[in-house]
Formats: C-alpha cells, sequence, structure tokens
C-alpha cells in the first residue's frame, strides 16, 4: 500500500481540490491511505473542513505530534510514523523545498509523473452537472458578445457600440461582468480580430474590425466548486467573402463529425487523425503555422486542460470523460476560425454540456 500525499492550496491544486471539495484561505496537508483521505487543518478552518469537506478524517497537528508549532515536514514525518508499512508518494508538483528536507530525513518517496489522481479524468453526474453549469454562464457571455455585435455600427471598418469603438478589451470586460453576475470567473478571455485571430492563443488587442473573424473564447469557472466551461464561436460583422464562408463552414463540417465520432471505446487519436484528413480534402492542408494545426480537443474539469486529450496520443475514450471539440483553420494574411463544444463521452455518442448559436454572420 502506499500514502498519497499533497502539500498544496485548493486554490491552484485541482487533484487537493477533487479530494477536499473545499477551498481554504491557506494550503494544508492530506494524504490518502487504505481507502481513506485525511486532512491536517489549523485551527481556523477545521470547523468548515469538517462540516464541508468529503475528507474521511480532519486532524489538527496536535492530534499527531506533541511538537509544539511543528513544521509541515514534522507532520509528514508523523503520517509516515503512523502508517509504517505503506510507502510514500508525492505528485510531480511537491514542493521542492520540502522534496529537499525529506532527503535529508532519509525518508523514503517515489514521484508519479503522470496523473497523481487518474480518476478524475471520470467525471461523476454531479461533476457534469457543475461543468454544464459553468457552460451556461458561458453561453450568456456569448450572448451579450452577439448583441453588442449586432448592435454595432460600422464606420471606418471598425465597430462602435454606444458611441464608442467596440475593442477586444472592452469585449473582454463585458464578458468578465456577465461571467462574474453567473457566479463564474473569466480569466484570460480571448477577443482576437482579423490577424490576432491567426494565432489560436493570441488573446487580442484593440479596435475589432468589420469584414474579419471575431474569434472569442471563454472558459468560465464556478467561483463555488471550480469547474470549467468552455466554448468558443467566431463572428463576423459585414459581408463575408466566398473564401471566408467557405473556411467557416470547413470548420464546422469537421467539429459535426468529430462530434458524431465520439463515444466510449472510441480511440481519440483516430479522431484527431480523421479530422486532419477531412480538412485536408476540403482543401485546406496543414503546416506547423498554418491550417489545423493543434489537438482536436482537451479534458476539462477542476482544470481547464487536462486528460484526456484528443490529439497524436491514443487513449480510448471511456464513459464519463469530459472534452472539448475545437477543430480550427488559421492563416496570418486572412485571420482564423475556431469552434469549441465540450462535450460527455456517453456508451453510445457524445452528450453537449455546452449550448449557444453557431450562426456567425451579425
Amino acid at each position: 500500500m502506499s500514502i498519497k500525499l499533497i502539500y498544496a492550496s485548493p486554490e491552484t491544486d485541482a487533484d487537493l481540490l477533487h479530494w477536499g471539495g473545499v477551498f481554504t484561505c491557506d494550503p494544508f496537508l492530506a494524504f490518502a491511505v487504505e481507502g481513506q483521505r485525511y486532512a491536517v487543518s489549523n485551527s481556523l478552518e477545521i470547523d468548515e473542513m469538517r462540516r464541508n469537506s468529503k475528507f474521511d478524517k480532519i486532524f489538527l497537528p496536535q492530534d499527531l505530534t506533541d511538537q509544539e508549532n511543528p513544521e509541515i515536514i514534522d507532520l509528514i514525518r508523523c503520517v509516515c510514523e503512523k502508517f509504517p508499512e505503506n510507502d510514500l508518494v508525492l505528485p510531480k508538483n511537491f514542493p521542492a523545498y520540502l522534496i529537499l528536507k525529506l532527503q535529508q530525513l532519509g525518508i523514503k518517496f517515489s514521484v508519479i509523473e503522470d496523473d497523481f489522481l487518474p480518476e478524475r479524468s471520470i467525471k461523476s453526474p454531479k461533476e457534469i452537472d457543475r461543468i454544464r453549469k459553468a457552460c451556461a454562464a458561458n453561453s450568456d457571455a456569448f450572448a451579450r458578445v452577439r448583441s453588442i455585435l449586432e448592435k454595432a455600427e460600422i464606420r471606418d471598418q471598425l465597430l462602435y457600440y454606444e458611441g464608442e469603438v467596440v475593442t477586444s478589451e472592452s469585449m473582454r470586460t463585458e464578458i468578465a461582468r456577465v461571467c462574474f453576475e453567473r457566479g463564474t470567473i473569466a480569466k484570460e478571455t480571448i477577443v482576437a480580430c482579423g490577424k490576432d485571430a491567426a494565432f489560436p492563443h493570441n488573446r487580442g488587442e484593440g479596435p475589432l474590425k468589420a469584414n474579419e473573424f471575431i474569434v472569442v473564447d471563454i472558459f468560465p469557472r464556478l467561483v463555488e466548486s471550480g469547474y470549467y466551461g468552455d466554448m468558443t464561436r467566431t463572428f463576423f460583422k459585414g459581408q463575408p467573402s466566398e473564401t471566408q464562408i467557405k473556411i467557416y463552414n470547413a470548420v464546422k463540417t469537421v467539429q459535426n463529425r468529430a462530434i458524431s465520432e465520439i463515444h466510449g471505446g472510441k480511440n481519440a487519436k483516430e479522431i484527431h487523425e480523421d479530422n486532419v484528413k477531412m480538412f485536408t480534402e476540403l482543401g485546406y492542408s496543414s503546416t506547423d503555422s498554418t491550417g489545423f494545426f493543434h489537438g482536436t480537443g482537451h479534458g476539462v474539469g477542476l482544470e481547464l486542460h487536462e486528460n484526456p486529450s484528443i490529439g497524436k496520443r491514443d487513449h480510448h475514450l471511456q464513459i464519463g470523460e469530459v472534452v472539448t471539440v475545437e477543430p480550427g483553420l488559421y492563416y496570418p494574411e486572412i485571420g482564423g476560425v475556431r469552434i469549441e463544444d465540450v462535450v460527455a463521452v456517453t456508451e453510445n455518442g457524445a452528450e453537449l454540456l455546452s449550448n449557444f448559436s453557431y450562426e456567425w454572420v451579425v
């Protein structure tokens, strides 16, 4: 048997948040052994932890040692002494200074380089509902984006709303406000127009323009539980050219097919390879920086990007996994188009958790 041990804050460590299900102000020690999960809390937070966390038992430091004001390394040593027949196992992001102290004390340990809690990739119905809730906030934010773009006036190729130029920055502010009102926090939102949209993670800056693709990628996190939603839509204000229409239609066609392929047991690598092949057949071959050059999707949960991925690695999708499906096409001289939705893998298909219109010309 093993002692799987974490020292972190649930605000920044998804594994710890998964174990305990609560946010705390400070980092704390938690461990799992023989099928039970434990935490070591300070006196300020122990009542809240005992009421609302998912830990089987919560200790105060004095429950483990008679030492006054013990350091974290002392508590880890006490845990190892409490369960002497078990090997200490740590995540790869375990604090380096504690690793050095463990070595100095001669405490043997191993580090898991892959997922520390691989079971996190299979979402419970409650988790799926939380992701769906985050996606609902996302939909409301997109409704605000569409409303602004629909009402915006075009002057000298720039978009004006209520007398002001619409910018990537001002749109992000509106998105953040709507998401906050829906109980989520939206950070690093992408509102990329024209050439900015040709680079998938370019957040975008400056005025939004008519007759250019506008890629909007929003990934709000629920304040209460920490679960993410993720959705991308591409908008267009003006009259698209034939080239722009074909690019958008190609991306939507590939996304439709990719979602239709998802079901329990399907190899995610095959889905991605089929996408690449379909884009090529539609006339959109790719290089390292043009066309379709990123993965088809990624897992979503307590982290925005988590396993599994839909890309170049073999992985047979499992029922209960939640993934994005986000093909795109990118060309520096034209811009980019990306369409992204979140789905839950079921036995016979994919359950759509995100929901917003694909009408792109406003």
